[in-house]
């Protein structure tokens, strides 16, 4: 029997993984795309209790130019992974933290997760955090899953490579407001049977699975991506599967976590229920999560031609009633916050 504890960020996802990293006594391997020094102290204090910690970020600035140095620093061995070209990015978010395996929709950032000083689950009142919608799954308990994780990253570790001596010059991305969703939650933990639980790995292979999953859907189907690049060829078939989905009267709903932008027309001749996220009332949404029938696929892979292509991507499926039920519920929060396409 596996454990799995749900966290929604920023309501208190960065909190249980901040506890989580810091509370490491032996293995703490960390595959992220970005990590920033924010997140320099719980891998320090892992470090300090004995685990052997690794570092595999993306090949691309920003923050982890900025963290590079300090990890360096602290002796804590870091590589990167990918290239310039599109469609080559570690894009995943995949932690291994001694026995525990994690998959997430966030980086490791202030922003994507940002932890309560208290450690409160979630913190109240005044004290409720602004940051990204997420959505984490950690699992304990699950030997098979640890084996599978531990395999992908010593794969990629041994392909990965050191940061370059000098960083490309490119305009910073444009960053859109956060809010604070409210109600804040805390976590939700549940016992489930491991075969229940799949990993898969690679933007192909979880464009697969979720094609499978709403093919087969009977009762909802329920999404939620930052965006949606509905001229990818990766896209395509995936956005033609929600709206059949739809036209045999499924409760199916896409929830962008912002204005789609350029996209604005192709995405409104979708024959789908369609809102956007709305930082005034909630937050940005970040999380790539769908709810289909009892079962929830939380994974890394954004709906472009490289996040369902060729990039790094992780997706965790977990086959619980009570564990959908949770992010369903998240998602329905987020959608009475959220306004119309357009």
């Amino acid at each position: 029997m596996a454990s799995v504890t749900c966290c929604l960020g920023p309501d208190c996802a960065g909190t249980v993984l901040s506890g989580r990293l810091a509370a490491a006594r032996s293995r703490l391997d960390v595959a992220v795309y970005e990590l920033g020094p924010y997140y320099l102290p719980p891998l320090l204090a892992a470090r300090s209790h004995g685990a052997a910690v690794r570092v595999l970020l993306d090949h691309h600035p920003g923050a982890n130019s900025g963290a590079l140095p300090l990890l360096a620093r602290a002796g804590i061995g870091c590589r990167l992974l990918g290239s310039s070209k599109p469609g080559d990015e570690a894009h995943w978010k995949l932690l291994q933290i001694d026995g525990t395996v994690a998959v997430g929709t966030g980086n490791l950032l202030k922003r994507d997760a940002p932890r309560d000083p208290d450690g409160r689950l979630p913190p109240e009142g005044a004290a409720a955090m602004p940051g990204t919608r997420e959505w984490w799954a950690l699992v304990d308990g699950c030997p098979g899953l640890v084996t599978q994780a531990r395999g992908l990253f010593e794969v990629a570790w041994s392909s990965a490579g050191p940061a370059p001596p000098t960083w490309p010059e490119l305009a910073p991305p444009e960053i859109p407001p956060i809010g604070v969703p409210r109600p804040q939650v805390g976590p939700l933990r549940a016992d489930i049977d491991d075969n229940r639980l799949r990993l898969v790995a690679g933007g192909t292979a979880v464009a697969d699975l979720l094609l499978d999953r709403v093919a087969a859907a009977r009762g909802r189907v329920l999404v939620t991506v930052p965006y949606v690049h509905p001229g990818a060829p990766a896209v395509v078939p995936l956005l033609a599967a929600l709206e059949q989905a739809a036209g045999r009267g499924i409760d199916t709903r896409l929830l962008l976590g912002r204005a789609p932008g350029a996209d604005v027309a192709a995405v409104g001749r979708l024959r789908l229920d369609i809102r956007v996220m709305d930082p005034a009332r909630c937050t940005t949404g970040h999380a790539k999560g769908a709810v289909i029938d009892e079962t929830v696929l939380v994974a890394s892979a954004n709906w472009s031609g490289g996040g369902l292509g060729g990039n790094r991507e992780v997706a965790l499926e977990v086959d619980a009633p009570l564990v959908a039920d949770y992010f369903a519920a998240a998602l329905e929060r987020d959608w009475g916050d959220s306004r119309p396409l357009g």
